[in-house]
């Protein structure tokens, strides 16, 4: 994607998150596929590696504006014993909330098309896993401008995992006040961890 791979103001925000999405959604169906096939063995090797990963209650989402489609893993991670949530967005804003998912779930769309698992049983996540529209080698994200990853954060210290296709890096990324940093940044190539940051 053709996009300034520096970028700070709200306006370069803006630019970078509209061509990219824009991008994401025009992808080659087969390339798709196979990326998200690849990200989703990335972060089920992460996960893997957690002390206790049978424990975990994962923070995941249901895909939207052709972000990584991770739903056949999630019904993997499911059988494999770990539970998990889908976030909502709460009345007057605030942190996310997240709702139990299992693959014989109901969905319903709801505010921004997100789809939500019916009844929404809320549970608290262990870890997120959390959709990008960019990245740099930081860990920092540029997501869809809401700030609701970011209020979830502050308000709880989890584990983060960003997700996002590997043409989505940015050279420089000039964070907010707000924005928090990803513990680790899964594409289909590579996993971006602190100890490999640049």
């Amino acid at each position: 994607p053709r996009i300034p791979r520096t970028i700070g103001d709200d306006d370069e925000r803006r630019h970078a998150r509209n061509t990219l999405i824009a991008w994401r959604r025009s992808m080659d169906a087969q390339f798709r596929r196979a990326a998200d096939a690849a990200i989703a063995a990335r972060l089920e090797a992460w996960l893997a590696a957690r002390p206790t990963p049978e424990r975990e209650v994962l923070g995941v989402y249901w895909p939207v504006r052709g972000e990584p489609d991770l739903r056949e893993a999630m019904a993997g991670w499911y059988r494999a014993g770990r539970t998990i949530g889908l976030p909502r967005v709460p009345q007057g804003g605030g942190a996310l909330e997240f709702g139990r998912w299992t693959p014989a779930a109901t969905m319903r769309i709801a505010e921004f098309g997100i789809a939500l698992p019916e009844p929404f049983d809320v549970l608290s996540p262990t870890l997120l896993v959390v959709p990008c529209v960019a990245f740099d080698s930081r860990g920092y994200r540029l997501g869809y401008g809401g700030g609701y990853y970011d209020r979830t954060l502050a308000a709880r210290a989890l584990p983060a995992i960003g997700v996002a296709y590997d043409a989505c890096e940015l050279d420089r990324f000039v964070p907010g006040d707000h924005d928090h940093p990803m513990t680790a940044i899964v594409t289909e190539r590579r996993t971006i961890t602190p100890a490999s940051r640049a």
